[in-house]
């Protein structure tokens, strides 16, 4: 297995230096003579920070994952059911076409449910080659938790609410940046925030900070220095006070203190 780095979104000039990385990490598994199975990608890169990964570059890393003889794995477990506000999955989002989707947790709010989405032609290689089995496969409870909550996020116009609030929390996270030194970055896509800090302990700091105020939040980024942020996608605007209030009260505590 190998990684690749998150996309440069700052640069504004220039290929990406992504595509690169993601070249070297080919490029290393011909030379330990284990060609590339498969690419997969949550479409806002979560454990990365959250990026707003461009449609180009996203379909440029799929061509270039099937011209080594790879398939493309779209991981919708975080990006999908509706995270980005924009789409119904991450994918779509991103206008490219995957060999295989996975879903899980949101898929049955809470209930035990996943899945994997593939072609026929690609289904029926896997059972020819050996042996494949879910764990939570066929149980008719869980199916049905994940039709009401595809009812849900139909009848109740979810989408919206996630670009409305979205729109409304990344400005007031926005205005704390601005009067915070210790945050460097907002970044979003729909309901998926990264607050991007100065460093991993000022990270650390704020997130328990916000814990011991009774709002819970993650920290993603491969220097472990982003707060990362997504709340229900049926948040409303009382929500995004109680959230950006806590923060702000968890930056304070964290200010350098003249006696």
């Amino acid at each position: 297995m190998r990684t690749w780095r998150p996309p440069d979104v700052r640069r504004g000039f220039g290929p990406d230096p992504s595509l690169a990385d993601f070249e070297r990490a080919i490029g290393e598994l011909h030379a330990a003579d284990q060609p590339p199975a498969a690419a997969i990608m949550d479409a806002v890169l979560t454990s990365d920070g959250i990026f707003d990964l461009q449609p180009s570059l996203a379909q440029e890393l799929v061509r270039r994952t099937h011209a080594a003889g790879g398939l493309w794995i779209a991981d919708e477990v975080q990006s999908g059911h509706g995270r980005t506000g924009s789409w119904m999955w991450g994918y779509q989002r991103l206008a490219i076409e995957p060999d295989i989707v996975t879903l899980g947790k949101p898929m049955g709010n809470g209930m035990p449910i996943a899945a994997v989405l593939t072609r026929r032609e690609l289904a029926a290689r896997f059972s020819a080659d050996g042996e494949f089995f879910s764990t939570y496969g066929g149980n008719p409870v869980a199916a049905a938790a994940g039709l009401a909550v595809l009812d849900v996020l139909d009848d109740y116009r979810v989408l919206d609410n996630v670009r409305a609030i979205s729109e409304l929390l990344v400005a007031d996270l926005r205005r704390l940046a601005a009067a915070h030194g210790l945050i460097g970055e907002v970044r979003a896509v729909g309901l998926a925030i990264g607050v991007e800090m100065t460093d991993a302990t000022a990270a650390r700091e704020v997130m328990e900070g916000m814990r011991e105020r009774g709002v819970l939040i993650g920290i993603s980024g491969r220097r472990r220095n982003v707060l990362k942020i997504r709340p229900p996608l049926n948040f409303d605007r009382d929500h995004v006070k109680v959230l950006t209030d806590t923060m702000a009260d968890a930056l304070a505590a964290q200010q350098p203190r003249s006696d």
